[in-house]
């Protein structure tokens, strides 16, 4: 079986691209993994990660590299080949294609250049393109300090975080991906200071204050990061988020959604009044749905404007602002925006009193209002309001539907996915909000009258259709 045709038995691609790939690629398994990437259909590291799985070898991502005296690495570059680890009796060698006779060839004449080490056997790995050239480029002394080859690091493997933890004698570079810290690198403490001193001057940090938290920011390849550093008993920990504003849209259909609550959610995509609420804990992806969901809108016969803090994707013909702290606060943000003739604000997060007054005004007056705001479910989205200062009766008149959505790593394969409930709210349950019924009588009529289904419920639709990994039961508990 190729590996193409193994890619399909994976359902990783379906028949038209199995036959499409086969016809532009021919026999070359090189030319498959290219026109992978080309197309945008897998990433880098799944593709490598599948490859290892046909060929019987390990992956690795190459965080271990040490440079193996007696090895021309010139020679091996072009080949995508590169020996990175010696062990007793073993050369650990990573290759790009494993099914490249002419690397391998090249591998065996390193095996004599490298006697001192003793006799030794190859073990093969397998390693994406872009880890492997980039140690070429390390190696060939390219100009890239530590601090840009973290960071590019993490932007290649989607991370969301990137965390530097200091230790008695070492410290840890950590990635946030799909939700999951991975650790990366462990480094001599030496190199601490330094790391933390150049992070510090390029986020306009005061260098000398390591005693109380910081937080700052800075740019790099056109993708923003925001820094925060915080003391421990063995140095500063430091935090940077990355926002990469040139990512791809996910779509609704690709975040998860069921293909009901796409159908409503393109339905309440052209409300002209009211209020949509996404909600649900730090890390649940609220911020991306709403995106997803503003994507959607007719963007050229309606003014649609934002605030966020800060803006994490730029879509085309909406007008987004962010929030800059001493000059421009949520609530002054909406009183603004709506001497701007707006037809749908979004306001990134309702944390305040101030902003939960301003978004409700602005959807009591023909404006449609989508926001986040920080609940457990769709019924704390409603308390959390209440404790705002909004009055019940406001909620009922206002909120159109509340979404409430976790995160779960998908089965089998790398990525999560949305789990949500989504909360449809009508004439009587509005009526049901105006006089403050508790939580327990409005899911029951939700669920009895509205085909309401909980958030547990739907991850037990998902878990039964093999769609996330059962080990995420914590997440819905």
């Amino acid at each position: 079986m190729s590996f193409l045709d193994f890619l399909l038995q994976r359902n990783v691609i379906n028949n038209d691209l199995h036959q499409i790939i086969r016809e532009k690629a021919g026999d070359r398994d090189s030319h498959v993994y290219d026109l992978l990437i080309g197309m945008g259909d897998i990433s880098e590291n799944d593709l490598a990660r599948l490859k290892a799985e046909y060929f019987g070898l390990e992956f690795t991502e190459l965080h271990e590299f040490s440079k193996i005296d007696g090895v021309d690495y010139a020679d091996l570059e072009k080949y995508l080949v590169i020996p990175f680890h010696i062990s007793p009796g073993c050369l650990h060698v990573s290759i790009y294609d494993p099914n490249n006779i002419e690397a391998k060839d090249k591998v065996s004449h390193c095996l004599a250049s490298c006697n001192a080490h003793g006799p030794l056997s190859v073990k093969y790995y397998v390693s994406t393109k872009s880890s492997i050239q980039d140690l070429f480029d390390e190696i060939n002394d390219a100009k890239t300090n530590q601090i840009t080859r973290i960071i590019l690091d993490a932007i290649k493997r989607g991370a969301s975080d990137i965390h530097i933890t200091p230790f008695e004698k070492t410290f840890v570079i950590m990635f946030r991906i799909d939700g999951i810290l991975e650790r990366i690198k462990t480094v001599s403490i030496d190199d601490f200071e330094k790391l933390v001193i150049s992070l510090k001057v390029i986020s306009r940090l005061d260098i000398s204050e390591s005693r109380r938290p910081q937080s700052g920011h800075f740019q790099l390849n056109n993708v923003d990061f925001r820094m925060s550093t915080h003391p421990t008993a063995h140095g500063e920990n430091i935090v940077i988020r990355v926002l990469n504003k040139d990512k791809s849209l996910i779509s609704l259909e690709n975040l998860g959604f069921t293909d009901d609550q796409i159908m409503y959610l393109r339905e309440i995509s052209a409300f002209k009044y009211g209020m949509i609420i996404f909600c649900g804990p730090t890390g649940s992806g609220k911020t991306t749905s709403i995106y997803a969901l503003l994507e959607i809108m007719d963007k050229t016969s309606r003014n649609i404007m934002t605030l966020e803090d800060p803006v994490e994707y730029r879509i085309q013909n909406v007008r987004q602002t962010e929030i800059k702290h001493g000059i421009i606060d949520f609530a002054e943000g909406v009183k603004s925006i709506l001497r701007q003739d707006p037809d749908v604000i979004l306001i990134g997060e309702i944390r305040d009193k101030e902003t939960a007054k301003m978004a409700m005004r602005a959807s009591m007056t023909g404006h449609l209002v989508l926001t986040t705001i920080h609940a457990n479910d769709n019924f704390g989205a409603i308390a959390r309001l209440r404790e705002f200062g909004v009055s019940s009766a406001l909620i009922a008149d206002n909120v159109m539907t509340i979404i409430s959505q976790r995160l779960a790593r998908k089965r089998g394969m790398p990525g999560r996915t949305v789990v949500a409930e989504i909360l449809k709210i009508d004439s009587k349950l509005s009526g049901m909000i105006c006089l403050e019924r508790g939580k327990h009588e409005l899911q029951e009529y939700a669920i009895n009258s509205l085909g309401f289904k909980t958030i547990t419920e739907q991850y037990n639709e998902k878990i039964r259709a093999c769609v996330i990994d059962p080990s995420e039961h914590m997440c819905f508990q």
